[in-house]
């Protein structure tokens, strides 16, 4: 009677953890967009982030060393390269980017429509790099992208006062992390999912930290407002709790369902930067948005029918090669966030 009873317990947990996971996932990861708008305000942007990541690096460490001991980041040199370049890819180049971009003045809910390109960008470097053949519903997913993104980055699109700069920035940003993700499927990383985490974010945080103090940037402490230390706050422990429960999802959900976050975050970082920060969504704008958000679903569906078949809880091997080596986020064949 006590063996049914413990295995019983994680089941009945399952069901509001998958809820909890999947709106941390969901809100969570679409409102950093918002928090790297406020926190660039005041704070400098290659700083702010090498300090958020680093911080969350610590954190996120700390967590695998108490779940997982000191054998998940018992890894080989190659491990340890492959897990830092990772970082440079993703968190120094990807958001580094967005966090520049955005310092110079482009809107939240643009930069996250542009990001929300990524899963399209990945499949592109698939079929460029790779020389990966693909379904024409997948290749027409990817042609619509293309037409989505030209118009987010048309001058019609862009709010007055928002530079073409500022636009590619973003997309700059966009590409270094389709660029990590597609490499990501193919070195080595650290086995543990949590423990690959932390090592991008504390080998990316350092190198926007160096970057920064490069550049030039530095932190006038009088000048810092409150909601911007509350954005750079937020963003570090969203950094955790997003990439923890994009873990959990990973090895307790489906990838259809896991996908989903490629075009619900976009959508809440719209609606936030318009109902917070007050920016403004012209037609030009929305329709490339809706075109992008089409594509994205185009060409995760039909990657999805295309690909192989989807990995079950019961199947121990396939579940780790699918999460033992992840980038940060979806969708990335290798790990959040």
């Amino acid at each position: 009677m006590v063996r049914s009873l413990r295995v019983l317990r994680p089941r009945r947990l399952t069901a509001p953890l998958l809820v909890l996971a999947v709106a941390t996932v969901w809100i969570v990861w679409g409102a950093t967009f918002l928090g790297i708008r406020v926190m660039v305000e005041t704070i400098p942007p290659l700083l702010g982030s090498g300090v958020r990541f680093v911080a969350g690096g610590v954190l996120l460490a700390a967590l695998v060393l108490r779940l997982h001991g000191r054998r998940a980041f018992a890894l080989s040199a190659e491990e340890w390269r492959g897990s830092a370049a990772m970082g440079l890819l993703l968190v120094a180049g990807g958001v580094g980017l967005v966090a520049l971009a955005e310092h110079r003045g482009l809107p939240s809910s643009l930069a996250a429509l542009i990001a929300s390109s990524e899963a399209v960008m990945v499949l592109a470097l698939r079929i460029v790099a790779g020389r990966e053949r693909v379904s024409p519903a997948t290749a027409f997913g990817v042609g619509v992208g293309a037409v989505g993104a030209v118009l987010l980055l048309s001058p019609g699109s862009r709010p007055e006062g928002v530079t073409m700069l500022a636009a590619l920035l973003g997309l700059a940003g966009s590409i270094t992390w389709a660029t990590g993700t597609y490499v990501g499927a193919r070195i080595r990383t650290a086995p543990n999912l949590l423990a690959n985490v932390a090592i991008q974010m504390l080998a990316g945080g350092a190198v926007l930290l160096v970057a920064g103090a490069a550049a030039g940037e530095h932190v006038d402490v009088a000048a810092v407002s409150d909601r911007s230390l509350i954005a750079l706050a937020g963003l570090t422990v969203a950094s955790v709790a997003v990439y923890a429960a994009y873990a959990w999802l990973l090895r307790n959900a489906s990838l259809s369902l896991v996908t989903t976050q490629s075009y619900v975050n976009p959508v809440v970082a719209v609606v936030l930067g318009v109902l917070v920060l007050g920016e403004t969504i012209g037609t030009i704008t929305a329709a490339g948005m809706g075109i992008t958000l089409l594509a994205v679903v185009l060409v995760l569906r039909a990657d999805g029918r295309s690909g192989p078949p989807e990995p079950t809880a019961e199947d121990p091997a396939t579940r780790s090669s699918r999460g033992d080596s992840p980038t940060l986020e979806f969708p990335r064949p290798s790990a959040v966030a």
